[in-house]
């Protein structure tokens, strides 16, 4: 997704001035709401590990999550995979370089796949959640004028960023995405795209425009309690904690929205649906049509999680599975 945000800073200017900072909130959840995330992970396969080899007959496949923000320890990181990409025959990653900037040309052709074309959201919501959400966007450098006309679940990902993550992007730092894919640039290792991100905007465009309303409403937080879930989403990846992170968010959001907790979960578990398991199957279909004999993908580190996460879909096509070092 870090094409989709990026792509945001070529549209409209940028003033961001939040400092950043944060506090682990896995230290102050309550007995409660660690035992809702532990029983909501317990079953899940591959719950944890950000690297992982899947091998099957003479083609290894590894799989590696990455994180589109930037933290100063992906320098290490990226140097301790660099051998793993330099030595593979074939990169996949969300979307390339090219891919992207094709991405910015259909923009311009066809802004309605991210620009409302008629009511803006001014109109849509009531003046009251629209002055929250306006307040949220203007603290993430996102003119309120501007933020009323994009798509509602397009504006929910620019929410889902914390103000200090939307200056980092603003200011051009990126994940270990674009330094593995450089990596591979240097090495001569191709590099193609699990997905045309256009089909990103219009998997997201197909719901109807009362639940994507409905779901800006979970990007809705104070600055501080999205600085600490920001900061507490670094400290999981690194310690490689992948579905907690997720149920973590749920868990810490959910009471800071006014709204009843069955139709909150309904919202979030319809999201992480579509950001995750629709596309991961659908990755499947270019992932089963490989030729080449060593290939790496690295693509967020959620997408390697749970019953519909890369590893366990590669395990019910035969592949043996095994964790490396991260």
């Amino acid at each position: 997704m870090r094409a989709l945000i990026a792509l945001l800073f070529t549209l409209l200017p940028v003033t961001l001035w939040a400092n950043c900072g944060g506090t682990d909130l896995r230290e102050t959840l309550t007995d409660a709401q660690q035992t809702e995330i532990d029983r909501r992970i317990a079953d899940a396969p591959y719950a944890t590990g950000n690297h992982w080899r899947a091998t099957k007959g003479d083609q290894v496949i590894h799989l590696i999550g990455t994180m589109h923000i930037d933290d100063p320890r992906m320098d290490a990181l990226a140097a301790r995979l660099a051998l793993v990409v330099e030595t593979a025959d074939l990169l996949m990653v969300e979307a390339t370089e090219e891919d992207q900037k094709q991405l910015e040309r259909d923009m311009a052709l066809t802004p309605e796949l991210a620009f409302l074309t008629g009511e803006t959201l001014i109109d849509l919501m009531p003046p009251e959640d629209w002055a929250a959400l306006a307040a949220a966007a203007e603290a993430r450098g996102i003119p309120g004028f501007m933020a009323a006309k994009f798509q509602p679940w397009y504006l929910s990902l620019m929410l889902s960023m914390s103000p200090c993550e939307m200056r980092a992007v603003a200011s051009g730092q990126e994940g270990l995405d674009a330094r593995i894919i450089e990596i591979a640039a240097q090495a001569g290792v191709p590099t193609r795209s699990l997905e045309d991100p256009k089909s990103v905007f219009q998997l997201f465009n197909q719901d109807p425009i009362e639940d994507q309303i409905a779901l800006l409403t979970l990007g809705i937080l104070p600055d501080e309690a999205s600085e600490n879930a920001s900061y507490t989403l670094k400290q999981q990846y690194f310690d490689e904690e992948t579905l907690a992170a997720l149920e973590l968010s749920r868990v810490v959001a959910r009471p800071m929205i006014d709204m009843p907790e069955d139709e909150f979960d309904a919202l979030f578990d319809e999201f992480i649906d579509l950001l995750l398991r629709v596309r991961n199957e659908a990755w499947m279909d270019k992932i089963d049509a490989l030729e080449e004999a060593r290939v790496v993908i690295a693509s967020g580190a959620l997408h390697l999680a749970g019953e519909y996460g890369l590893p366990n879909l590669l395990e019910q096509r035969g592949y043996t599975l095994e964790r490396q070092p991260f």
